[in-house]
C-alpha cells in the first residue's frame, strides 16, 4: 500500500513564512513512517514547511499537498497533530478531498486522543486513531488490504451504517519501546529541516555557529498528573523509558546519517532520577570517545528527579549544555493546586547547581491557575527577580487544552460555550480561570507577556556585524540575511558571536534585540544592535571577503559524506542545462513533456537557489494542466 503522511505546518495560523527545524517537527510521524515501512508498506512524506514564496500558508499547503498526491498516488493518507493544529487539519483535509476524493484519510495525534468523537464528527476523516498509533496504524493499513478486521483494531473510530463506530478503547496498547523501529525522517525533507536549524529558537542553537539540530525521544508519557498537562489523565499509558543501550544505538544511526551537532532530548521527563542521568552520561562519554562524536545536548526533567552537583558535572563532561525544569509557579499555593509536587526551594537549588556546573538552566512560569491571585503572581515575580534573571526563563498564561484537568474546569465555569469556536480560535483567546475580575486578570496577563518579551537579563551592545552569504530557502528571493553579531559576554567576559536571520530593512527603524545565550557560559543575554532615531544603524554591515555564497553547512564545518559537496559545487552547469531544457520545451508548448522531464530529473539535484522559484512555477503549471 502507498501511504502518504502529511505533518502539520509550523505556525500555520500565526506566521508565514516560518521555518521548521527538526526540534519542532511532529516526531510521531517519523515513528509512524518507520512502523509502516517495517511492515512492508510504501511510505511517502509531504512536509508542508520551509517553503517561502507563496502568497500565504494556505496557498503553500495547497500546492504541496496537491503535488504530493499527484506524485505518489496514495492508497491511504495520514494527517494528525495537536489541538492547536485544528485549522491546518481542517484546510488540509479539504484540499485532500478535492484532489483525492476516493482516498481514505486517517487522522491521529493528541487532537484525536483527547476529543476523538467531536474531532472526527467535525472534520470527518475516514478513520481516526487515538493514543500511540505505531502499531494500530499498521493494523489499519493491513485491514484495508484485506488482512484483518477493523473491529480488532483498538482506539479506532470510523463510519459504519451512517453512524460513528468506536472499537475498544485501550490507550495502553503498544509494544515495548525498545522493540519499536527507530523513527524515519528521510521522507520529510530532513535536510531542509536541518538547514532551518539556523532559524530555530535561539535557546536551541546558540551553542553552535552552524547548528544542525536533531531530536530524540527516550521515554513516553509522564508519571505525574499536573492539572494543566495532558499526561496522567484519561487512561493514558504509563511512563516508559527505553534502555540506555537502545538510545545510544539510535544516536549512532542519526549521527552517522545526518551529522547533527545539537541533540535535543524531547522527553518531558528524561532523567527520572540521578541514577538514570549518570548511566546515560557514562555511556555517552564512552560512545563519544569511541566514535568521535561532537555535539551539544540538552534535556528536561522534574525537580523531584533530585539531581545533584556531581550528576550535573558529569553531564557537562558528556557534552550537556542545558537542562530545564517545568517550573510553572513559585507560589506554594499554586503549585499545590496544580498538583505539581514541587517546592520553589528546589528550583533555587537547581539554579545554583547549574551555575556551579557551568550548564545552562531554564524553565517556564505559567500564570492563571484557578488558585492564582495578585499575591501568588507577586510571589512568582519576586522569585524570578531574585533567581532567574540570568537563566533561560519564560512566562505566559495557562491555556486549558483538551485532555487536561483545566479543560474540564473551564467547561464547568462556562468558559467554552462553543467547542467549535474554541478549536478555531485556540491560543487566541484569554481564559480567566481565576477568581479575579476579567479586566484585572487581563491586565496582569498583558503585563506578564510584556515582561517576558523584555526580561531582566543583562544587555550588551553588539560591536560588529558581518553579513554571511549563506544560500538557503530562508534567504532566496527575499530581503532576509544572516548576520553574525559579535559581543562580549557580561557574565564570563568572553568574546562570542551569534548568527541571526534578519530583515535588514526593518532594523534601522525598529531596532534589533535578540534574547539568546553565551556559547561559553550558557547564561541568558540580550544582544542589542545599536540604532539611533535620526541616524539608523550605528554599525557598518561588513561582508567577509572570504565568505563566498554557499549552501548552509558547506563552510561551517558540517561533515558531509565525501561525494555530496563536490556534486553540489559542480552542479551549476548541470542545473543550467536542466533549466534550459525545461524552458525550451515550454516555449514549444510541450507542457506535459516538460513536467514529465522535471519529475524524472529534478531529484538528482540538491538544493540550489536557482531551482526554488522554478519549483513553484512547475507546481503552478502542474495545476493548470490538471484543470
Amino acid at each position: 500500500m502507498n501511504v502518504l503522511l502529511i505533518p502539520p505546518t509550523y505556525r500555520y495560523t500565526t506566521q508565514y513564512p516560518s521555518f521548521l527545524a527538526p526540534c519542532d517537527f511532529a516526531s510521531g510521524f517519523a515513528y509512524i513512517a518507520a512502523s509502516l515501512k517495517a511492515a512492508g508498506h510504501h511510505v511517502f512524506g509531504c512536509n508542508p514547511n520551509n517553503a517561502p514564496g507563496y502568497p500565504s500558508a494556505l496557498d503553500m499547503i495547497h500546492d504541496k499537498i496537491a503535488r504530493a498526491i499527484a506524485d505518489t498516488k496514495p492508497d491511504l493518507i495520514g494527517l494528525g497533530g495537536l489541538c492547536t493544529d485544528f485549522r491546518f487539519l481542517h484546510d488540509a483535509l479539504h484540499i485532500i478531498r478535492h484532489y483525492a476524493p476516493s482516498v481514505p484519510v486517517i487522522m491521529g495525534g493528541s487532537v484525536i486522543t483527547y476529543d476523538q468523537e467531536f474531532i472526527h464528527s467535525t472534520l470527518k476523516p475516514n478513520y481516526s486513531l487515538a493514543g500511540e498509533a505505531d502499531d494500530t496504524v499498521v493494523m489499519l493499513a493491513d485491514a484495508l488490504e484485506g488482512r484483518g478486521a477493523l473491529e480488532a483494531i483498538p482506539n479506532l473510530c470510523y463510519q459504519k451504517d451512517g453512524r460513528l463506530t468506536f472499537t475498544e478503547k485501550n490507550l495502553k496498547f503498544g509494544r515495548d519501546l525498545n522493540e519499536q523501529p527507530f523513527p524515519d525522517y528521510s521522507m520529510f525533507d530532513i535536510e531542509g529541516m536541518l538547514e532551518a536549524s539556523m532559524a530555530a529558537r535561539p535557546l536551541y542553537r546558540f551553542y553552535r555557529k552552524d547548528p544542525r539540530i536533531m531530536p530524540i525521544v527516550t521515554a513516553r508519557e509522564c508519571p505525574f498528573a499536573c492539572t494543566f498537562c495532558l499526561h496522567g489523565h484519561g487512561g493514558r499509558a504509563k511512563y516508559r523509558a527505553r534502555t540506555t543501550e537502545n538510545v545510544m544505538e539510535e544516536i549512532k544511526q542519526l549521527y552517522d546519517r545526518y551529522q547533527f551537532n545539537i541533540l535535543i532530548l524531547l522527553d518531558e521527563l528524561f532523567a527520572v532520577n540521578k541514577q538514570k542521568l549518570d548511566e546515560f552520561c557514562q555511556s555517552l562519554i564512552e560512545y563519544r570517545r569511541r566514535y568521535g562524536w561532537d555535539f551539544n545536548w540538552m534535556f528536561q526533567t522534574h525537580a523531584n528527579a533530585r539531581l545533584n552537583l556531581e550528576s550535573l558535572i558529569l553531564a557537562k563532561e558528556a557534552g550537556c549544555s542545558y537542562f530545564s525544569y517545568g517550573l510553572e509557579s513559585a507560589s506554594k499555593r499554586v503549585l499545590k493546586s496544580m498538583k505539581k509536587g514541587t517546592q520553589p526551594e528546589q528550583y533555587a537549588e537547581a539554579i545554583a547547581m547549574a551555575d556551579q556546573a557551568q550548564i545552562g538552566f531554564g524553565g517556564n512560569f505559567i500564570f492563571g491557575d484557578p488558585a492564582e491571585t495578585p499575591e501568588t503572581i507577586s510571589e512568582t515575580l519576586t522569585f524570578y527577580r531574585d533567581h532567574c534573571s540570568d537563566i533561560h526563563c519564560f512566562m505566559s498564561g495557562i491555556q486549558p487544552y483538551p485532555g487536561s484537568a483545566l479543560y474540564g474546569v473551564s467547561q464547568d465555569m462556562g468558559l467554552i460555550p462553543d467547542k467549535l469556536v474554541f478549536y478555531q480560535t485556540i491560543d487566541q483567546k484569554v481564559f480567566n480561570m481565576t477568581q479575579m475580575p476579567d479586566a484585572q486578570w487581563i491586565g496582569y496577563l498583558r503585563a506578564i507577556v510584556a515582561f517576558d518579551s523584555l526580561p531582566l537579563c543583562k544587555t550588551v551592545d553588539v560591536t560588529r556585524i558581518i553579513r554571511r552569504a549563506l544560500q538557503s530557502r530562508m534567504t532566496v528571493n527575499s530581503g532576509r540575511q544572516f548576520w553574525e553579531l559579535f559581543a562580549e559576554c557580561p557574565h564570563c567576559n568572553k568574546r562570542f558571536s551569534y548568527i541571526e536571520l534578519t530583515e535588514p530593512d526593518q532594523v534601522p527603524t525598529h531596532g534589533l534585540q535578540i534574547i539568546t545565550g553565551c556559547e561559553h557560559c550558557c547564561k541568558r543575554i540580550r544582544l542589542n544592535v545599536p540604532v539611533a532615531k535620526d541616524k539608523g544603524l550605528l554599525l557598518p554591515i561588513e561582508t567577509d571577503p572570504h565568505d563566498e555564497a554557499r549552501p548552509i553547512g558547506q563552510s561551517m564545518g558540517v561533515a558531509n559524506s565525501g561525494d555530496e559537496l563536490p556534486q553540489f559545487q559542480n552542479a551549476s552547469e548541470e542545473v543550467r542545462a536542466f533549466l534550459d531544457h525545461m524552458v525550451t520545451m515550454c516555449e514549444q508548448k510541450s507542457y506535459h513533456a516538460a513536467v514529465a522531464y522535471y519529475d524524472a530529473h529534478r531529484g538528482q539535484f540538491q538544493f540550489h537557489s536557482a531551482l526554488v522559484e522554478f519549483d513553484r512555477l512547475v507546481g503552478n503549471l502542474r495545476h493548470k494542466l490538471a484543470a
